[in-house]
């Protein structure tokens, strides 16, 4: 679940913990998708690399954490 913040008055420190931890969850739950036994086409496969990549780079898009864009899931995780 991707952290809104209703409470303005969190320190942007906290949000980002916040957002960290709502990122890791979503790269660990595609893990199981990366095994090389996982049936994927190469379109689904590039699909979950660029999700995964957006996904790590959530912390570069800027300072501010109220205006985080967060990938879409491809349709094919679970």
């Amino acid at each position: 679940m991707k952290p809104i913040f209703q409470t303005p008055s969190l320190h942007p420190i906290i949000k980002w913990e916040l957002i960290r931890e709502a990122r890791d969850t979503d790269l660990a739950a595609s893990d199981y998708a990366l095994m090389a036994d996982y049936p994927l086409t190469d379109g689904e496969r590039t699909a979950l690399t660029a999700y995964r990549q957006s996904l790590r780079d959530i912390p570069d898009q800027g300072d501010n954490p109220d205006n985080i864009v967060w990938p879409e899931k491809p349709a094919f995780l679970k």
